[in-house]
Formats: structure tokens, C-alpha cells, sequence
């Protein structure tokens, strides 16, 4: 019985945990938070641009009824699993559509050699510093520490952590 509580707490937790995120998200800002991303319309239902405790609320409720699939008023881990790697697999085949729909330039279904060739280098065109048509090791080696840097700036997986950047950065 323990069990089955905790594992309910945890999992409406962990449910309810990214909409505070998405109600104090910038605007703008960040792939996820802007005010056009698919997640703040979902929770700015009246679309203002602004998120109300009532917004929240409503997506709150949105997001545990879909948890709980056999609608009884609770959730299991195995129905927030499936709700979660449901979920997931939306994600994953808009993004594949929208992938595919950039690939697919003639838009007639498929990708050909030449639509695929032509895609942008952008690795190349960002890391080819000199712009001599080869990227170098020194070249490869600037552009991760670079990388490192600018990940160490906001707090992510670099050496230099947010809370090591002196005030004001």
C-alpha cells in the first residue's frame, strides 16, 4: 500500500512538475517556453500571452486526466508510462514529419539524392574557420572548447557552473 502511494505521489509529481516552468518561461526564450511553442498554447488557452493560476490549474487537471486511463481519479507508474512514452512517441513522429517536410523541398512525398545533398553544411560552415573546405583538428578542438564554454556559461554540462559565473553573467 506504501508503495502504490508513493509511487502515485511520485508520479502526479513528476507530472505537474514542467507546467510552473511553462508558466514562469520568458517569452521568447528557449526552444520550449516561447509564447508560440505548442506547450504555452496549450496552457495559455485564452491566448494573452500571459498564464493565470487558473490556466495552470485547468492544464493541471488536463494532463491528470489523460494520465489516469482508466479514469478512476488516480494514477498508476504503469499508466503514467504509458501516458509518458505516448507522449514521447507523438513528439518523436511530429518531429519526424517536420524533418522530412524540410528534406522534401519539392514537396511530393519523397526525398530525393539531390534533395538530400543539398541540405546546408551548417558544421562545416561553422567550424571551417578558415575556409579552406576542410576542418582541421585544431579547428575541431576550437569549436568543442567553444562549445564547452558557452554550455559551462548557462549551467549545462560544462566545467563552469551558473552558480561559479560571477554576478551579472
Amino acid at each position: 500500500m506504501k508503495r502504490t502511494t508513493l509511487a502515485t505521489l511520485v508520479a502526479a509529481s513528476a507530472l505537474v512538475i514542467a507546467v510552473p516552468f511553462a508558466a514562469q518561461a520568458e517569452r521568447g526564450h528557449g526552444r520550449d517556453g516561447g509564447p508560440d511553442s505548442e506547450h504555452m498554447k496549450a496552457v495559455d488557452t485564452n491566448g494573452d500571452g500571459d498564464i493565470s493560476k487558473e490556466e495552470v490549474q485547468a492544464f493541471r487537471t488536463t494532463m491528470f486526466k489523460a494520465a489516469d486511463a482508466n479514469q478512476d481519479g488516480a494514477f498508476t507508474l504503469d499508466e503514467m508510462t504509458l501516458h509518458q512514452d505516448a507522449m514521447e512517441a507523438q513528439r518523436k513522429a511530429e518531429h519526424q514529419v517536420r524533418m522530412f517536410e524540410k528534406l522534401d523541398t519539392d514537396a511530393n512525398g519523397t526525398v530525393s539524392a539531390a534533395e538530400f545533398a543539398a541540405r546546408p553544411m551548417r558544421g562545416m560552415e561553422r567550424f571551417d574557420t578558415d575556409g579552406d573546405g576542410t576542418v582541421s583538428d585544431e579547428e575541431r578542438e576550437a569549436a568543442r572548447a567553444a562549445m564547452k564554454d558557452h554550455r559551462g556559461k548557462w549551467g549545462r554540462h560544462g566545467d563552469k557552473r551558473a552558480s561559479d559565473a560571477p554576478d551579472g553573467e
